[in-house]
């Protein structure tokens, strides 16, 4: 089963190199890296070419400018070739090589259209300051604006020719109105994931992430 995983960065150029690495580290060995570069001043470009010519069957990349972040995403996903596709920022990681291995193992039960799982945060040092648990997670939170952690999620292509990519006019929420699509107005079938998938980098995340329910 191949897994495309979407990067969208810009001037990440101090972090990137550490998620390139984490994905070229899977475990699950078919996988292609689709890197969307947002015409970085730093060097992020020379950073992904470098890694592209280590590995270019499985990263593919484009440098321009865009429209944010979903326009981004919605670049990478028009740019996949996956059976199943998830995101990972240009300062994030994987938590452990297996992550994706993990991924297609739930994904190969063809009742099953999407999973989701938990995520970390790190602090400038590197030290895991919190845990964001999905365990229990009911699409009814929805009404309250809370949503399973958007880099957790790994969804089938064809999910995403059903329902759609991501509106690009919600600038922070666009992640949140996908999972009402897929939880609610399609209600499509999903597995949860009791692992940490993704280790992120912390900043005000407090205050982040109230303005986002409210936003939501």
């Amino acid at each position: 089963m191949k897994i495309s995983v979407i990067t969208a960065t810009l001037n990440n150029g101090v972090t990137l190199e550490a998620t390139i690495k984490s994905v070229m580290q899977q475990t699950h060995n078919d996988v292609e890296l689709i890197i969307v570069d947002g015409a970085s001043t730093d060097n992020s470009v020379e950073i992904i070419s470098r890694w592209q010519q280590l590995y270019p069957d499985k990263i593919r990349f484009v440098s321009e400018p865009d429209n944010g972040v979903y326009n981004a995403i919605n670049k990478g996903l028009k740019m996949a070739s996956g059976e199943v596709i998830g995101v990972l920022h240009g300062n994030d990681t994987f938590s452990s090589p297996h992550v994706l291995a993990q991924v297609a193992h739930a994904m190969n039960n063809d009742n099953i259209d999407f999973v989701f799982g938990d995520i970390s945060y790190r602090d400038k040092a590197g030290k895991i300051v919190r845990y964001y648990s999905s365990a229990g997670y009911d699409k009814s939170m929805l009404r309250y604006g809370i949503a399973p952690p958007h880099p957790s999620l790994y969804v089938r292509k064809k999910t995403f020719d059903s329902i759609g990519l991501y509106k690009e006019n919600y600038l922070i929420a666009a992640d949140f109105d996908f999972f009402i699509r897929l939880m609610t107005v399609s209600d499509r079938p999903s597995q949860y994931l009791p692992i940490d998938m993704v280790t992120m980098s912390m900043g005000g995340l407090s205050t982040t992430l109230r303005h986002r329910i409210f936003t939501n």
